[in-house]
């Protein structure tokens, strides 16, 4: 059975996990006001002054749950505006995806205010950009994007919704989603071991993968089985290796000094 545009992206947004929307809105992200306001299961609304703090929320809050945040910003300006946080998510390879409402498609040839080329706009920030220019692909264009900003490497993924499209008397198809698949281990994890334990000199560069795998731990076991200093990756997200201070009795090892 279908459902309206703006509900069946509400829909979505549940069956994603999302129970908060971060935004800014304006004019063209009414229709989806609306729809939140009128649904009474619907995603809770966090208004944010500016974009750039919505996108920096909206970050944080992805980290935080382990699973892409929703942002709702307004058309090119709103979008500009939350670009450098889009430029963070993307280097912390942070899952977001961030719908921007644009103008209605009727008046875009008269060049209407805050009206721009969002797509193009977006792209360098982000894994993905997309146009959604027919309510029929809405859904599936949503479900996509939710599957894209967790495909590693994540990042923020984005959406362009004309905010007439929200309003086409029309019902659309709601697709399933689409279980993601665990990561398996890497290839060459044999070899890696064996080149590791011949090494007269091992050192470790603990990399955001490791805190963002929750393998600090077996990082802790491999550097002391090893006798390997560990040096932090410059620029880091997360905590990858741990410090000396306040360790847990499992932290206190060789190698722990040589991490600072």
């Amino acid at each position: 059975m279908g459902r309206r545009p703006a509900l069946a992206l509400l829909d979505i947004l549940r069956g994603e996990g999302v129970d908060r929307v971060f935004g800014n809105p304006g004019t063209t992200e009414l229709l989806f006001l609306a729809a939140l306001a009128e649904t009474a299961d619907a995603p809770a609304y966090v208004l944010g002054i500016h974009e750039g703090a919505v996108v920096s929320m909206a970050d944080g809050y992805a980290r935080a749950i382990r699973r892409p945040a929703f942002v709702s910003l307004h058309i090119a300006a709103g979008l500009a505006n939350g670009l450098i946080g889009l430029l963070n998510a993307r280097r912390s390879r942070t899952p977001l995806v961030v719908m921007a409402g644009q103008q209605d498609r009727r008046h875009l040839q008269q060049d209407p205010m805050l009206s721009g080329d969002l797509v193009a706009l977006a792209r360098p920030a982000v894994k993905a950009a997309v146009d959604v220019q027919h309510a029929r692909d809405l859904p599936l264009a949503v479900r996509r994007a939710f599957a894209l900003a967790v495909r590693p490497p994540a990042g923020p993924v984005f959406l362009s919704v004309p905010m007439d499209l929200l309003a086409e008397d029309t019902e659309v198809e709601v697709p399933p989603r689409t279980p993601t698949p665990r990561a398996g281990p890497a290839a060459g994890l044999d070899r890696a071991a064996v080149l590791l334990g011949r090494a007269a000199r091992p050192a470790i560069v603990a990399g955001d993968g490791v805190g963002r795998d929750d393998a600090v731990r077996a990082l802790v076991r491999v550097a002391e089985t090893c006798g390997a200093p560990v040096h932090h990756q410059p620029m880091a997200d997360c905590l990858d290796f741990p410090g000396e201070v306040g360790l847990p009795a499992t932290f206190q090892g060789k190698t722990s000094s040589a991490s600072q």
